[in-house]
């Protein structure tokens, strides 16, 4: 694997015990991968899958983050799961079920007993112990290698013992995700969204994902792929905006201005500072 590129509008999940699903994937305009040794994998393929991904990854040639996903901390897998992403050159480990900053930082403790130069963690928070949590988890975050927080809306919905999968949950859990993520001063990533046909509501998912302030999604299919990187895409009128704009900023004595009827300071500027850090070249 090579040094990847940022920004991640879209990290497309694939089980790890299926070599072709895993080379399909790579095939894909992903910007990041996961492969999956937990939720995708039965229990009984997982030490198989743990061996595909200690044959497959090591001569992997791709320019974009591989990462994959571990068993919770504290489940028999996941001594396994770590020591194979780890030896096996993963990019980033994905850590599910994080219920508390101790889960954080024992997971990052174990990664570091493997490498010296351990992978980030992407970290996802899945239940309703870890949401009411979030902020000792934040600060976890912020003490070790953590990349990124997430959410995961279906095993909330099945947690807090929802018949579905309410907009109005995942609305709440991306507002608290956000804001999370703004404490521990990491990547917030919104969560797949289910119906794999359902692209019109993936659609405004991921729009008003990114509109909240994630800066990409994850996927479950790779059909879902290309609307989640357009939505997550900013448009080139707002991108021109913001470079005249912080130009203008950058180039004025003041500490507050109006320019084409924008009230610019600071604040208000480094927003569109990182809308730049998001778009294409």
């Amino acid at each position: 694997m090579t040094d990847t590129a940022r920004p991640r509008r879209s990290a497309l999940f694939t089980p790890a015990d299926d070599v072709e699903m895993l080379r399909k994937a790579l095939g894909t305009d992903a910007d990041a991968f996961i492969f999956d040794l937990e939720d995708a994998v039965h229990p009984s393929r997982r030490e198989a899958a743990r061996e595909n991904l200690r044959a497959f990854l090591p001569d992997l040639d791709v320019d974009r983050e591989v990462a994959v996903r571990v068993n919770g901390r504290g489940t028999d897998d996941f001594p396994d799961d770590l020591k194979t992403a780890v030896e096996a050159g993963a990019d980033a480990v994905a850590l599910p079920m994080v219920e508390s900053g101790r889960d954080v930082r024992e997971a990052w403790a174990a990664l570091s007993t493997l490498a010296d130069d351990p992978p980030p963690l992407r970290v996802t928070v899945e239940t309703p112990t870890g949401m009411h949590a979030g902020s000792e988890i934040a600060a976890a975050c912020r003490e070790t290698g953590v990349e990124s927080l997430a959410f995961g809306f279906a095993d909330y919905c099945k947690a807090i013992g929802s018949p579905g999968t309410p907009d109005r949950v995942r609305e709440r859990l991306e507002l608290l995700t956000v804001e999370y993520a703004a404490m521990a001063g990491v990547d917030p990533v919104a969560s797949v969204h289910l119906d794999i046909g359902d692209e019109d509501g993936l659609r405004r998912v991921a729009e008003r994902a990114r509109a909240t302030g994630f800066v990409g999604m994850t996927a479950i299919h790779p059909a879902q792929v290309g609307v989640i990187n357009e939505a997550f895409t900013p448009p080139d009128d707002e991108v021109a905006q913001a470079r005249r704009l912080v130009k203008a900023f950058d180039a004025s004595e003041r500490d507050s201005l109006e320019v084409e009827g924008v009230f610019l300071d600071t604040a208000t500027v480094d927003r569109y500072r990182r809308l730049l850090e998001r778009a294409p070249e």
